[in-house]
């Protein structure tokens, strides 16, 4: 079986969930074949083929641009409008995509390859099985959902009613949670162990900025730190080498451990006391499945919007995107462990562990049908 997974690294959520259900996938048939593609670089026109390097510009700069871009073709027809549109410029070369790897089963996880891809593998003449893997929580775009497609894997109840709403049949639709990779259900590990392995002793603070580092990290980071609150920080930078050289030059009155993208960052969690984060999908299941309380700083306009009320409303967290405010907001979650505690595991129950797993036997079996 050859499976076509098509992505954009817009953002490092959507690759992540790629490697998660690729590593799925081969735990279940270490015969599948399996090829990741980046979607707009292969087979958009300019300026979508540049998104991957244009968007983390367009995400510290030019917000109101994004914020504009997503609620005005945020509806069915205007979804539709938008992908039909991009089809008369983009068709010889979405037909080549859905067609040179030969494959038995074509996997989207990025919003604008949906009804695009429906496109090309019905003018094509193939019958190839399709298959969507929803990543937002929340405020998922319209663009994720395409009635003709055979599956569509969601995270959560409210974006399957968002799909239903869109027009795509219940019957194609399963809530299967945030696909998280396979070892989230090997951790299982002894916490000391872990933070002995970082060299940890105090409680520790994680500061995460999602793949690209964004979201103005570095002033939480350095209001925390001075204010001396009673913990390490151990800041992400993800691909942000610019933030991640700036706080390494810097001296701080506590600890503070600076890393840049790394692959381990379940193990960093499951180690941590507290989670500061931007509002992506990724990082908040992460944090629920460690059982870590959220502070978050930061959300995308549209898609992370609900991510966040998500938190709030859930009572895992709170929304704190003044600096000055962080450090009492994290304190408090330092200082108060009973409270922490009882998050902490209201936040494990509402996460799936084996989602990658599920996803995967649900895209096996698609193609078995």
């Amino acid at each position: 079986m050859r499976v076509l997974i098509l992505i954009s690294d817009t953002g490092g959520g959507h690759r992540s969930a790629a490697v998660a259900i690729e590593e799925a996938l081969r735990r279940l048939d270490p015969t599948i074949e399996i090829i990741i593609r980046d979607a707009l670089v292969e087979a958009s026109t300019w300026p979508l083929s540049q998104m991957p390097w244009v968007y983390p510009v367009m995400m510290r700069h030019f917000r109101w641009l994004y914020a504009l871009m997503f609620y005005t073709t945020n509806g069915t027809r205007r979804s539709r409008f938008a992908a039909d549109f991009s089809w008369i410029f983009m068709a010889g070369k979405m037909r080549e995509l859905v067609t040179k790897d030969r494959p038995d089963l074509i996997v989207s996880i990025h919003p604008f390859m949906t009804r695009l891809v429906s496109r090309a593998i019905q003018s094509t003449g193939k019958r190839v099985p399709f298959a969507i893997v929803v990543t937002d929580l929340v405020t998922a775009h319209a663009l994720w959902y395409d009635r003709d497609v055979n599956w569509i894997s969601v995270p959560t109840e409210v974006v399957r009613a968002r799909a239903i709403a869109s027009g795509v049949e219940g019957s194609r639709i399963s809530v299967m949670g945030q696909p998280l990779h396979p070892r989230a259900m090997d951790l299982r590990h002894d916490r000391d162990a872990l933070r002995a392995s970082f060299g940890w002793s105090e409680p520790v603070v994680l500061c995460v900025g999602g793949g690209d580092g964004l979201g103005g990290l570095g002033a939480h980071v350095r209001a925390m730190a001075k204010a001396r609150i009673a913990a390490r920080l151990v800041v992400v930078c993800g691909r942000n080498i610019k933030l991640q050289r700036e706080l390494e030059a810097e001296s701080f009155p506590i600890p503070v451990e600076v890393h840049g993208f790394v692959s381990n960052l379940p193990e960093m969690m499951s180690a941590a006391d507290v989670l500061v984060t931007k509002g992506g999908p990724g990082s908040i299941i992460e944090g629920c499945l460690a059982g870590l309380p959220m502070v978050i700083y930061d959300y995308i306009p549209g898609q992370e919007y609900g991510n966040m009320r998500m938190v709030c409303d859930s009572g895992f967290g709170s929304y704190v995107p003044d600096p000055k405010a962080t450090p009492a907001a994290v304190s408090y979650w330092l200082e108060h462990h009973e409270a922490r505690r009882e998050v902490g595991e209201r936040a494990k129950r509402s996460v799936a562990a084996d989602s990658a797993m599920r996803i995967a036997r649900g895209l096996i079996d698609l193609v078995k049908a």
